[in-house]
């Protein structure tokens, strides 16, 4: 199913919030990965993948263009 722009929009952005969970939780605990979201991972997961913010394979970790993210997403 094609999303509207709006839905991507909020995609994109919900995205660079759970960033920083994911970044805070990774400094925490390097030798895990990103925790999942509660029901709801899919499409932010597969989001930050194709921003390239996470590593490929799994567990999934933050690249250091996803911390970028998330440190930009506190600056604000």
């Amino acid at each position: 199913m094609q999303r509207s722009k709006a839905e991507e929009n909020f995609i994109d952005q919900y995205t660079r919030k759970l960033m920083v969970d994911w970044a805070f939780h990774v400094v925490r605990f390097p030798d895990g990965g990103v925790p999942p979201v509660p029901g709801a991972n899919g499409p932010y997961v597969e989001h930050a993948l194709k921003k390239g913010w996470l590593t490929k394979r799994t567990p999934h970790r933050l690249t250091a263009k996803g911390f970028g993210v998330a440190a930009s997403f506190l600056k604000r």
